[in-house]
């Protein structure tokens, strides 16, 4: 259950905060959260993590696919090692499947967490995978 939890948990919350913010913010408007330290800033990105490579939209797209289904079919036989490594599984593909939904449907993946002094703005999928 760990594993559905956390990738469900995820895909819920990711798609949640950019649905949310597509729809009450314009491209490029920003609001402070914490000084300049922490501030939502709303940006699309056609490219993996800093723009890197935008444009391959649909190598992306097969990517994270393929990367949900090993993560389901693994998952079963990783179970043993603990529940941290169940859950992080369940992080990676609950991120994975929400950036693949924002590429699909919008061709984009919608971005506004901006912390100062991080090169790139992310997203709740972003932050999930890299935790995972």
């Amino acid at each position: 259950m760990v594993f559905w939890f956390s990738f469900l948990g995820v895909l819920f919350l990711d798609q949640l905060s950019k649905w949310y913010i597509r729809s009450n913010f314009a491209l490029g408007q920003s609001l402070p959260v914490a000084g300049r330290w922490l501030q939502i800033v709303y940006r699309e990105n056609a490219g993996a993590a800093f723009g890197i490579l935008a444009g391959a939209r649909w190598l992306f797209v097969a990517i994270s696919i393929v990367s949900v289904a090993l993560a389901v079919v693994i998952y079963p036989k990783v179970q043993h090692l603990g529940w941290y490594v169940v859950m992080a599984l369940g992080l990676v593909a609950g991120g994975a499947l929400g950036n693949v939904i924002d590429r699909v449907h919008h061709v984009t993946v919608t971005d506004f967490i901006c912390v100062r002094y991080f090169p790139a703005v992310f997203n709740v999928a972003d932050s999930a995978i890299v935790v995972g």
